[in-house]
Order: C-alpha cells, then sequence, then structure tokens
C-alpha cells in the first residue's frame, strides 16, 4: 500500500509568505486537510500467515515470513509484500563477499559434519608437524650439532604428553557434551578467578595462534620461492585477511573452503612418511640427493649424555619448544556445540582421529629426520645466524625448513616436492582457523557472563560470531606487523598460554571427579577413579611443560605473556563490575507512569521550510508545550526568520539567541539548562531534525550540526533526543 505524497513547502514558491500563511492555517486545523488515500498493489505477494498477535490497543497485527525470511506488515488482512532491499554501494559489495543472511532457523544446519570439523578446528595441531621437530632440533643445535641425537627421545616424550592430553579432553568433552573449553571447565569447578585465568591464556595463545601458523605458512613458501622473502609482513596480512573474509561467511561455509587444503596437507605428510621409509630402507641414510649433495645429510648422529645443570636446561626448553605440536587441542572440546547431532560423540570421534594422525605424523617426521642427519638452518634467537656446518661443502642456499629439506630427500626435486611445499603452506597459513572457530565462541561465553563486550555475544548475518572474528583477525594483524612476520621471534610467546590452560582444564576436571564421587548419581560416578588418574597425570604433565616453557623462554619474550595475562584478568573483572554497577544503579530519569510524564519540547531550527514544519507538526502532537529556537549571529537572518515565523502564524514560540561567537551547541545548551531550571517537573524532549544521505560520501559535504547536538546531549540527563529523518528527493520525484 502506497499513500499519496504531502504538500511539500521548500521556500522555492513566487510568494513564500503566502505559501507558509496557507501552510500555518492548515496546521492549526483552519482548513481541513482531507483523508489520505490509501491505493493497493493488485499484483502483491500472498504470503502464508505464519503469526496473529494482538496490538496492544492499535488493533490486531499481523505478520507473514517469506521463503527468503523477512516480515511483511499486513494492513486489513492483506499481505504486503516489504519494500527491496537496497542493493547498492556497501551493501552489495558485502553480499558478494559475505554471502545473503542466513536465517536463525537454518543454525542447526550450519553445523559441521565429522569430515569438515577435522578442517576447521584440526588444522592447527596438524599443522603443526611442520615446525615443532625444527624447534626442537634448533634448541639442542644451540650446543652443538652433537646433541641433535637427542631429538627423538624428546619427540617419544612429546608423543606421550600428546595422548595423555588427548585422552583427558576426551574425558572433558563427554563431561560438557554442550562445550567444554578451559573456560568453561575451570570457572565451574575452580571458580570465577581460575576461568578468567584459562579464558585470558586461551586468548594469548589463539591471537598467536593466528600470527605464528601464517607467519609459519609464508616461511614455507619463501622457502619455496626465495624472490618472495621481501614481502613477507605484506603477504601474512593478506593470508589473515582472506581467513576473516572466510570465517565471516559462516562455520559451515569455513569447512567447505578449508576441507580439500587440510586433507591435501594430511594426504602429502603420509606420502613424505611413505617414501621417507622407503628411501631409508632402500636406499640408506647416506644415498645422494641430486639438491643438496651427498655432504648434506650423512646419517643419524650418536645419542650423547647430558650432563650437568646446562645441559638439563637446554633438554628441557628443547622439549617446550617441541611443545607446539600440542597448540590447538583444546579445540574440538571447545567446539562441541558445532557439531551435528550427536554432538559430544562426534566430537570425540573427531579428536582421537586427529590426535593418531599427528603422533604419527609428528613422530614420523621426527624420526626421519633424525635418522638423514637434517638440521635447521638457522639457531633461534640469533637474529637468523646460520647453524654452524662442519662441512664447507653443505648447502647454503636459500632458507630451507627441515620440513623442506625432508621433502628434498624424499620426493628430490619434482612436482611432489611442490605439492608438499605447497599443501604445508596452505594447512600453515589456514590453520589460524582453528583460532577464528574458538576464540570468538570464548569471547560468546565470556559476554554471556558479563566479563567481556555484550556485542561479542551477538551472531552477525551469517549466524557466525562476527565481532570476535574480526576482533581477533586485527589483533593477530597488528602482532604479525610488529614482530615483522618472524616466526623465530614469535615462538617464545607461543605455549605459554596453551598449556596454562591445559592444566587448569585438567585439575577443574579432578575436581569435578572428586564432586560427583561424593555427590553423584551411581551412573555419574562410574569409572570416577580412572578418569581422575588419567585427568591427574594429565595437569601433571601439562603443569611441568608450563613452567619449563615459562622458564626457559622468559627472557626471550615469554615475559610478555606471564604479565599480558594478569591484565586481561583485570580487564574482565572490570567489564563484570561495570555491567554490575549498570544493573545496580541504573535509574529512571524521566517519570515512569503516563499521567506523570509532562514534556516540554525543543525544536533547533534553522530555517522554515516543510522540513522543520514536519518536526514542529510532530513536536505538538507529542507535547503541549512546544518552544522553537533560532540561533544566528546576523541580524538579517534573524528579521528574516521573524517574518516567515510571522507569516506561518506564530502557532509555536520562537526563542532567538544572538550567538556573537557563531557556535550553535553551546548556547543552546545553556538554553535548554535555562528551560529545565524554570520547569523542574517537565520532561525536556529536544525534537531533531537531520537529513539522511543517500550516499556514504554526501555526509563530509555537510555540516553536521544534528549529528554533533545528538553527541552533545547524549550525556545531558534527563533529556529525550527525539531525530525526526528527512531525504533528499530522487532526480524523478523534483
Amino acid at each position: 500500500a502506497q499513500k499519496t505524497a504531502p504538500e511539500q513547502f521548500d521556500g522555492s514558491a513566487a510568494d513564500p509568505l503566502t505559501e507558509l500563511h496557507a501552510l500555518g492555517q492548515r496546521w492549526a486545523g483552519q482548513i481541513p486537510a482531507g483523508a489520505p488515500e490509501w491505493r493497493v498493489d493488485p499484483d502483491v505477494e500472498m504470503y502464508e500467515d505464519v503469526e496473529d498477535t494482538g496490538g496492544g490497543g492499535l488493533g490486531p497485527i499481523r505478520f507473514a515470513r517469506s521463503s527468503q525470511g523477512p516480515l511483511a506488515r499486513l494492513e486489513g488482512g492483506l499481505r504486503v509484500r516489504r519494500a527491496g532491499r537496497d542493493r547498492r554501494g556497501f551493501s552489495s559489495l558485502r553480499t558478494v563477499l559475505l554471502g545473503e543472511p542466513i536465517a536463525s532457523a537454518r543454525a542447526i544446519h550450519e553445523r559441521l559434519s565429522k569430515v569438515k570439523a577435522m578442517a576447521v578446528l584440526s588444522s592447527d595441531p596438524l599443522s603443526s608437524v611442520a615446525y615443532a621437530t625444527e624447534q626442537t632440533m634448533a634448541v639442542l643445535l644451540m650446543a652443538g650439532a652433537g646433541l641433535l641425537g637427542l631429538t627423538v627421545p624428546i619427540g617419544m616424550g612429546i608423543v606421550l604428553l600428546l595422548v595423555a592430553v588427548g585422552l583427558s579432553y576426551r574425558q572433558t568433552i563427554r563431561a560438557y557434551p554442550k562445550g567444554g573449553g578451559s573456560y568453561i571447565v575451570a570457572k565451574d569447578n575452580l571458580g570465577p578467578i581460575p576461568g578468567l585465568v584459562a579464558a585470558a591464556s586461551l586468548m594469548t595463545d589463539y591471537i598467536l595462534t593466528v600470527a605464528v601458523s601464517v607467519s609459519a605458512g609464508v616461511g614455507a613458501i619463501v622457502s619455496a620461492a626465495p624472490q618472495l622473502a621481501p614481502y613477507i609482513v605484506p603477504l601474512g596480512v593478506a593470508i589473515i585477511t582472506l581467513i576473516v573474509l572466510a570465517n565471516l561467511r559462516g562455520i559451515r561455509e569455513a569447512g567447505t573452503i578449508f576441507t580439500l587444503p587440510t586433507y591435501a596437507f594430511i594426504a602429502g605428510t603420509m606420502l613424505l612418511l611413505l617414501f621417507g621409509f622407503w628411501h631409508l630402507v632402500f636406499e640408506g641414510a647416506r644415498a645422494a640427493n641430486p639438491y643438496f649433495g651427498e655432504t648434506n645429510y650423512r646419517g643419524p648422529l650418536p645419542l650423547v649424555s647430558i650432563a650437568g645443570l646446562g645441559g638439563v636446561w637446554l633438554l628441557l626448553k628443547a622439549f617446550a619448544s617441541g611443545c607446539t605440536a600440542l597448540t590447538g587441542v583444546e579445540a574440538i572440546s571447545d567446539g562441541v556445540p558445532a557439531f551435528k547431532p550427536p554432538e559430544w560423540r562426534n566430537a570425540r570421534t573427531t579428536l582421537m582421529v586427529m590426535i593418531g594422525i599427528l603422533a604419527v605424523s609428528f613422530s614420523g617426521i621426527t624420526f626421519l629426520a633424525h635418522q638423514f642427519g637434517l638440521r635447521p638452518d638457522y639457531i633461534p634467537g640469533s637474529g637468523g645466524l646460520p647453524a654452524p656446518m662442519e662441512d664447507p661443502h653443505s648447502y647454503r642456499g636459500p632458507y630451507q625448513t627441515v620440513l623442506s629439506k625432508l621433502a628434498h630427500v624424499t620426493f628430490g626435486n619434482g612436482p611432489l616436492y611442490f605439492y608438499m611445499q605447497g599443501a604445508t603452506a596452505v594447512i600453515l597459513a589456514l590453520a589460524a582457523n582453528t583460532s577464528f572457530s574458538d576464540f570468538p565462541r570464548l569471547l560468546y561465553f565470556l559476554a554471556r557472563d558479563k566479563y567481556a563486550p555484550s556485542q561479542f555475544g551477538n551472531l552477525g548475518d551469517r549466524l557466525s560470531f562476527s565481532n570476535g572474528i574480526i576482533t581477533l583477525g586485527v589483533l593477530a594483524g597488528i602482532l604479525y606487523v610488529g614482530f615483522r612476520g618472524s616466526t623465530d621471534a614469535l615462538i617464545p610467546l607461543y605455549t605459554i598460554g596453551v598449556f596454562n590452560s591445559f592444566t587448569l582444564s585438567q585439575l577443574g576436571m579432578v575436581v569435578r571427579w572428586r564432586r560427583l564421587a561424593r555427590e553423584g548419581s551411581d551412573e555419574e560416578r562410574r569409572g570416577w577413579r580412572g578418569y581422575l588418574a588419567m585427568n591427574l597425570f594429565g595437569a601433571i604433565l601439562t603443569f611441568v611443560v608450563l613452567v619449563v616453557a615459562a622458564a626457559t623462554k622468559f627472557l626471550n619474550g615469554a615475559w610478555v605473556v606471564v604479565a599480558l595475562i594478569p591484565l586481561i584478568v583485570l580487564i574482565f573483572l572490570g567489564i563484570h563490575r561495570h555491567y554490575a554497577n549498570a544493573r545496580a544503579r541504573g535509574q529512571a530519569q524521566i517519570p515512569i507512569t503516563p499521567g506523570d510524564v509532562k514534556p516540554l519540547a525543543v525544536i533547533p531550527i534553522g530555517d522554515l521550510t516543510d522540513v522543520q514544519l514536519q518536526s514542529l507538526a510532530l513536536a505538538r502532537r507529542l507535547a503541549d508545550r512546544v518552544v522553537a529556537v533560532f540561533i544566528s549571529d546576523d541580524p538579517a537572518k534573524i528579521e528574516e526568520m521573524r517574518r516567515k515565523w510571522a507569516a506561518w502564524g506564530n502557532h509555536v514560540p520562537l526563542e532567538v539567541i544572538e550567538s556573537p561567537y557563531r557556535s550553535i551547541i553551546r548556547p543552546f545548551l545553556a538554553y535548554l539548562d535555562a528551560v529545565q531550571a524554570q520547569n523542574e517537573n517537565a520532561t525536556l524532549m529536544v525534537i531533531l531534525p537531520e537529513m539522511v544521505y543517500s550516499r556514504w560520501w554526501h555526509q563530509f559535504l555537510h555540516n553536521q550540526t544534528a549529528l554533533r547536538l545528538k553527541a552533545a546531549l547524549l550525556f545531558r540527563p534527563g533529556t529525550v533526543v527525539v531525530n525526526v529523518p528527512y531525504h533528499l528527493r530522487d532526480k524523478e520525484a523534483a
């Protein structure tokens, strides 16, 4: 239904004052305006009626829902199509990049199957095999190549820890089928503060995961294409941006996008291990390779003994560095609600498959790298100094990761090598996606408990937590640029947060099993001793790694994370305190019963056209007492306004304020103070006419007086602000 357009007055008539006089008479009711004419479009689409509600004194208001989702208002029982959405400018670009909005009713269809969940939630731990072995070897290399023989025993210890943590989280998923992240487990069983410490630890880990994964992915690209080395920073920022856009399209669509790269990397890793063991068994570790030359890998180094505190310290540091292979293991436990039903069963199955693939991949790569005598090109923390090489004929070409060297050994310099490097680069870059799945969900839980801004609890158009996704992208991008994309510089900050959250989560489960042993039902107590022992063992192991990692990496940058976690917890507590105060101290500043509301409307005007007349009409309808305020420093403009006002009929009192300093906002606020002082029982209502721009750049062509007034009135207590928008007429209408 469409309403005929009312008369317009813009002061352009031959005799504006005569026209104003006529409009003033109509405004006062001396000339009947006549009933509006309504017409009904016969081609209107009919929707199925899905809801009937009472209108609260306005008559029945009925709604219908179209197949595309929007509600349409029904007038007199007629189903009226809502006007189409504006597809110009930013809206159109947003739709192209992110897709059409998804209805809330389709949320269940956006869940992940086990195959897609592996791609979305396991890319981070699976990709860590690309650099975890190298980090262990690089630390050992600081004391000389002779200690590289310890790589395999350390790797075995890391695999044992991985299995223990995986089994512990398997129990957590069963105990918390709606999502058992470290924050929830620690908060429910250890208290709010340990829960917030776990949340802060996970947040720092998620941000670092994005930065480290992208930097490692760019490193793999540079290994295969050294000419791209000068563009490390822009490449990383571009990758982070693409991952943000992919996740804003929704979790299911992100799973579709990341499925192929994840499984391509798994296939490449299995091929690498297969070819590597074949090479080792049938050709030996000393066989020549046309890329490196015979001298580069000379077979496994002998196992040497560690003597003294310095040796033990180095061994512990190497173990802590290699534990980066465990980062992201908790992601499936955090993301249980993202699975298709039955959620917890599918999550447990996916977790154990992921643990198996990760254990085989990491142990196989570590063993083969040791057998072929491979070593990192750089010593960590050396600022890029090359690792010592006894043989002057050893390969000294462009920087190569250990995984790249192993791929050269097993595949040569053929297509499979470039396939492996390409798959590694993509999975490392996309490993950040695990954080983009869990970081927004963690912020949602914090926002639900009032420890984070409530905006993080809102679902976006594509049923994803858009605010959390964008926040993570911005923070990770800043960190990546700040460290210039250096994996070596970022790694020391890694693992502290994740192992802190591991420890708190496992301790929380220990407390839970003890509580269920005392208070739980027979079903809940079944097998509690075995589960408690498993979680306790996992807590002890992760705590040892946490202490070692914090101690060995403290001076290399880990102190930043150690100091940042308490700061984030204090921010959480401050936000929670604010929300508590807002609930307790919130009070009405105008009367809460209709009979006590005595509105006094004040309208700032700059002219007298139909724009101001509509505001005056609305004000007069809302309040019996209305006053218009005209502020100027020009006597001629003041006199012209008085003539217009008199011609219109003086239906509303006009206050003229002369402002010698050309200011509008300060004199208007001072006038409001005076009005409020003289009318203590009145509810002050400011009616603001405001232009709405058809293009975003139009706002730069106008002085934004209404916007500045709104900003000034926002913090003024007891003042109601009503916006009366007006639009520029289209060329066709004009």
